[in-house]
């Protein structure tokens, strides 16, 4: 269990009667907890800024979330998005996978979990009664991973039944985590979507530290199919490497093989991409990693990319293994330029336009 890695507690001191922070002391005997008076006083990050991202996978900090948990997700000026609303619910997560873009600019040296779980409920509450009519696309693996700290949080036993019968809200519990044997009983449950991000078993290994195989991620998300809830999938980021066809076509087959596509809602291709100061971190944090010798280009958004005729290649090939191994299921650009868009698809389409699109997998028009 990822929990296992945890060897402190800090514990804010407004978050000290809150029933989420017992459960997770329970489940927790013998880790020395600290009280805080709030993550402010925390240290941020000096100059070494690698150590510093390590002992925070360890250190685990229970606070409240003052601000709102539901967010919009954070789109580039320019590119095409898909409306998709986080909820932010923990901050930093377990797994150290090499090309994380949390490392670029978390300030709290902990894995975070909020747990003033009643204020979250009411504020989704709040907000589908103020607007009956949208339909929101919400998601919990923005900030962090939707099941890696599960088993400490029960959280996602409290979101879960409360998206039943939602026909206008939509829960995404994106992981690379395949534990969730706990949550199949709340099942079926059409409006709840496990996603799962994927890459060849050599990316996995090698820059997806501490994150489930490819193998169990694909077990875990038949599992679900079969107990009633959806599906998608995420190659985001898909990293090129010598014989990455050959790879990711194979890592198509097999997700193909193991799930039926009539559950699939969608799935999501993304190129690697990461802030300039990045680059330097993942040398410094991990010198054996192919990513960040790779030769990019600064895009527009500011972000480095590969070169945009790679990742043309690189989207339409993953489409048409897709269209082959799971027929019918919708393919989707995240965070991709309109050029990019029409050279892979044959059009570009506006944001509200994908927005519809993907809303439409998951509540039929009326």
């Amino acid at each position: 269990m990822l929990s296992q890695r945890v060897r402190r507690i800090l514990v804010e001191k407004d978050a000290r009667d809150y029933p989420m922070t017992r459960r997770v002391l329970a489940r927790l005997p013998g880790v020395p907890v600290e009280m805080i008076l709030d993550r402010e006083t925390l240290r941020r990050a000096g100059p070494d800024r690698a150590a510093w991202l390590a002992a925070a996978k360890t250190t685990l900090l229970l606070a409240v979330q003052k601000g709102p948990f539901q967010r919009p997700c954070p789109g580039t000026k320019d590119y095409i998005c898909c409306g998709y609303q986080v909820l932010q619910v923990t901050v930093n997560c377990p797994m150290d996978c090499t090309y994380c873009v949390l490392q670029g600019y978390i300030n709290t040296p902990a894995l975070t979990i909020f747990v003033n779980v009643k204020d979250l409920l009411e504020e989704l509450e709040t907000r589908w009664a103020a607007e009956p009519d949208r339909l929101w696309r919400l998601g919990t693996g923005e900030f962090g991973d939707s099941l890696a700290l599960d088993s400490l949080m029960g959280l996602n036993e409290r979101l879960i039944p409360r998206f039943a019968g939602q026909r206008r809200a939509i829960l995404e519990i994106k992981s690379k985590w395949p534990q969730l044997e706990r949550l199949l009983p709340f099942g079926p449950n059409p409006q709840v979507i496990f996603a799962w991000s994927l890459n060849p078993p050599g990316l996995i290994s090698g820059e997806e530290r501490l994150a489930a195989s490819l193998e169990r991620r694909l077990n875990a998300a038949s599992q679900a199919a079969a107990a009633g809830f959806r599906l998608a999938f995420h190659f985001d980021p898909l990293i090129y490497f010598p014989g990455w066809e050959d790879a990711y076509q194979r890592t198509v087959e097999r997700l193909g093989a193991a799930v039926p596509p009539q559950a699939i809602a969608w799935i999501s291709l993304g190129g690697l991409r990461f802030l300039p100061p990045l680059r330097q971190l993942i040398l410094r944090r991990f010198p054996t990693s192919r990513i960040a010798a790779q030769e990019m280009v600064l895009a527009p958004d500011g972000k480095l990319r590969y070169f945009r005729n790679l990742r043309v290649e690189m989207y339409a090939r993953l489409r048409e293994w897709l269209n082959q191994a799971v027929p019918g299921a919708l393919v989707y650009l995240c965070m991709e330029s309109p050029r990019v868009w029409h050279e892979v698809f044959g059009f570009t389409p506006e944001a509200k336009a994908l927005s519809h699109l993907l809303d439409g997998r998951v509540v039929p028009a009326h």
